[in-house]
């Protein structure tokens, strides 16, 4: 795992066991950081924040964030035939 990887706020929204829809009105109030990452897409673009955001917002959240994270790197990736 990278030192400080972003992490999506739909993994977020699982790890802290809200809805999606919740924690974006958290973050439309001003009661979850800002995103550290933004990509931009179409149609939209893709926020992400930094575990260590995270983890300063709520320690919990972002050591299941991690663990999220861990189990994901150990899934084997096929390759397309």
């Amino acid at each position: 795992m990278s030192v400080d990887p972003a992490v999506r706020l739909e993994t977020v929204a699982a790890a802290a066991g809200v809805a999606l829809f919740t924690l974006r009105r958290a973050v439309a109030a001003g009661s979850f950081p800002r995103a550290d990452v933004t990509l931009g897409g179409t149609p939209l673009s893709i926020r992400a924040w930094r575990l260590s955001t995270i983890r300063t917002w709520n320690p919990a959240v972002a050591d299941r964030c991690a663990a999220f994270a861990a189990i994901l790197e150990n899934i084997p990736l096929k390759k397309a035939a």
